[in-house]
């Protein structure tokens, strides 16, 4: 009989008829209101999983970001770039942004053009997914392009920077921050110490905060994109799988993919080292 990921098997030599262990459930730390959906599909695969924010996100009200607004409003910008659904609802703070009808309007993927269409906005190109891939399906910039791209004070270079070097004049505005939240109890001791089969890592600073409080070597780490698995990297942990893109259905199959690798073993017993083991990443980059 094949082993259920994520499952600790019965100890060897236990008498028959004593079942293995619980399942260990899937750390979420995605912030709040922002796992549920993940959590949802998770369940559906077969998976328990718990959501524990590790961050909280801060919505910046600036006199910058209601200038940027303003002029948006009267057609400054040609474009209007948007990478995240939370900067895409910080960009309308409760109200209607009208968008000219002659500004093009860029979300890097589906699940933004959503979040962009909810608060009013319709989105006129939509990218596959990744910061590369948005910067990629920009054509070079026209005379007197001019970008506003409203993002988290933590966002990627890859947008910005890819934007300038094809002629773009971009502004960028902090649209919201990430903040840290301490971790309840269970999860800073119960991480270190093998509790989780797997933890979905969706940001650098949540990477960053993991590492902190430490990862089991048998926890399976799933990251959201290639900036999350840089960050992860340099603070000492090994990415078992990169989801392909930055959406729940991703994450997913990027969870499942790592319980279902051989090394995906149950702990031996408490340990608070973590034990880097070769990554197994896709090559898209994701943000």
């Amino acid at each position: 009989m094949s082993a259920v990921p994520g499952r600790s098997p019965a100890p060897e030599g236990s008498p028959p008829g004593i079942p293995p262990a619980a399942p260990r459930p899937v750390l979420v730390t995605r912030p709040a209101g922002r796992g549920e959906h993940l959590v949802h599909l998770l369940a559906q695969a077969g998976l328990h999983a718990e959501h524990v924010p590790l961050t909280h996100l801060v919505p910046t009200r600036s006199a910058e970001l209601e200038t940027a607004r303003a002029e948006l409003a009267v057609g400054v910008f040609t474009h209007l770039v948007v990478t995240s659904r939370t900067a895409a609802e910080c960009l309308a703070d409760g109200g209607a942004t009208p968008v000219p009808e002659g500004t093009e309007v860029v979300a890097v993927g589906e699940g933004t053009a959503a979040a962009l269409a909810r608060v009013g906005i319709r989105a006129t190109r939509v990218a596959d997914g990744s910061g590369a891939a948005l910067v990629a399906a920009m054509p070079p910039a026209a005379p007197g392009a001019a970008v506003l791209f409203p993002a988290s004070a933590a966002a990627a270079r890859t947008v910005p920077e890819g934007l300038r070097d094809k002629g773009y004049r971009v502004r960028e505005v902090e649209a919201y921050r990430p903040a840290p939240l301490e971790a309840p109890p269970a999860v800073s001791a119960g991480l270190p110490s093998g509790r989780y089969a797997a933890i979905v890592l969706t940001s650098p600073m949540i990477a960053r905060h993991a590492a902190e409080l430490g990862v089991h070597p048998s926890t399976a780490i799933v990251t959201i994109g290639e900036p999350t698995s840089a960050a992860a990297r340099t603070a000492g942990l090994a990415p078992a799988c990169q989801a392909a893109e930055p959406s729940d259905e991703a994450l997913v199959a990027a969870v499942r993919a790592a319980l279902d690798a051989p090394s995906a073993t149950a702990p031996d017993g408490p340990s608070a080292a973590p034990s880097p083991s070769p990554s197994a990443l896709p090559p898209k980059e994701s943000r």
